[in-house]
């Protein structure tokens, strides 16, 4: 079993800790978690640690310039199971499509095999490497930072829209007060000038009357203007009374 570890991104170690390689015979399209399918190679390598020996399936992704290093499970394991976990290996990265093909790193002169080593990816990793990140992954954060945005403005939208409603509404409230008030007190204003013309028109017609009584006499000055009002009064006072009766 071999399982990506995104810790690494190269195989730092010279031409002569190198057991077996094997290396893709052609680039295939392939698509890893994470990645979009592209063109890929693939690599196998066995190589010398403390405790043992390591084996390790990379697989290079161009378009992403991503190298992933899937390692065998148990990591490390004796000299004489290496077979058996090449083995595996060639298995693992075979069943993806991959046609392997053996350098026969070991029959090489030390010199070819620094050479070889040197002029693969894996040795010194990607200068340009990019980090590991979809484009599917890339564009969901580019929506959802959409989405936020938008959010926002709608979250002001609707903060302006309340404040401009709670606005409308004071202001509404006020001429609507001014409204209902404006013709109560104009209707005020009427009844207190009909009244006032009503009395007088009854005062005019009672002195009227008292003027044509018999015996009434000729020359009795017209009342002044003090006692024009206290009757004025008293005759609001007895029409109200009768206004209140009916």
């Amino acid at each position: 079993m071999f399982q990506w570890d995104k810790t690494i991104n190269a195989i730092n170690l010279s031409a002569d800790k190198i057991v077996h390689l094997f290396r893709s015979m052609r680039e295939l399209q392939l698509a890893l978690p994470g990645l979009s399918a592209q063109q890929s190679s693939a690599f196998l390598c066995q190589y010398h640690v403390d405790g043992g020996i390591a084996t390790v399936a990379v697989f290079h992704l161009h378009k992403s310039e991503v190298l992933a290093f899937y390692c065998s499970d148990p990591r490390i394991v004796l000299e004489q199971e290496a077979d058996s976990i090449l083995g595996q290996g060639l298995d693992y990265v075979e069943s993806m499509g991959f046609l392997m093909t053996d350098q026969d790193f070991h029959l090489l002169d030390v010199a070819d095999q620094e050479k070889l080593w040197a002029s693969l990816p894996i040795k010194a990793g990607l200068a340009g490497e990019r980090e590991l990140l979809s484009e599917e992954v890339a564009e969901k954060i580019t929506e959802e930072k959409s989405v936020a945005r938008i959010k926002e403005r709608e979250v002001e939208a609707a903060q302006k829209q309340a404040t401009g409603t709670v606005a409308s509404l004071v202001s509404g409230q006020a001429l609507k007060g001014a409204a209902v008030a404006e013709p109560g007190k104009i209707t005020s204003d009427v009844e207190r000038e009909s009244e006032t013309e009503n009395v007088d028109e009854l005062l005019a017609a009672v002195e009227a009357m008292r003027a044509k009584r018999p015996g009434s006499r000729a020359h009795e000055l017209p009342p002044s203007a003090e006692e024009m009002r206290r009757r004025r009064q008293q005759l609001r006072e007895t029409v109200g009374r009768i206004l209140a009766s009916l």
